[in-house]
């Protein structure tokens, strides 16, 4: 017997050998939560982006401050024009310290947008303006 038939020999023997299986038990995973439907609905109605709108206010008179505010509280951006009150040099100071007052009280910010012209941007709260 040489060399290579001890080496045969040796191949032949792990050929007839079977491998040898090894068998998980799998167990059902008890770790993952089923949603109701209705939560899951609910949970996209919170997670839903709020719609927001930017909305034009001519100012006339003092009624006028009373919209800009619900549309602030409401998170609207707001473009208020004040250049029909540019007659009026008295009515347009009070209104404008009411729209500085009004927006500095809901947390929100106001900027003036037009140089030769009187309007402002007034951003709610969870909005800044990089000036």
């Amino acid at each position: 017997m040489g060399l290579f038939d001890s080496i045969k020999k040796r191949e032949e023997r792990a050929r007839k050998k079977p491998p040898a299986v090894v068998k998980k038990e799998v167990a059902p995973r008890r770790d993952i939560d089923v949603v109701p439907l209705e939560e899951d609905v609910l949970a996209k109605e919170i997670v839903k982006p709020q719609i927001r709108y930017l909305k034009k206010i001519v100012v006339t008179s003092y009624a006028d401050l009373e919209r800009i505010s619900e549309e602030l509280q409401n998170g609207n951006v707001v473009l208020v024009d004040l250049t029909p009150l540019e007659a009026k040099p008295e009515v347009l100071e009070k209104v404008a310290e009411q729209v500085k007052g009004m927006v500095g009280a809901l947390g929100g910010q106001a900027a003036k947008i037009c140089k030769h012209e009187i309007k402002l941007i007034l951003v709610p709260s969870d909005i800044r303006i990089a000036k």
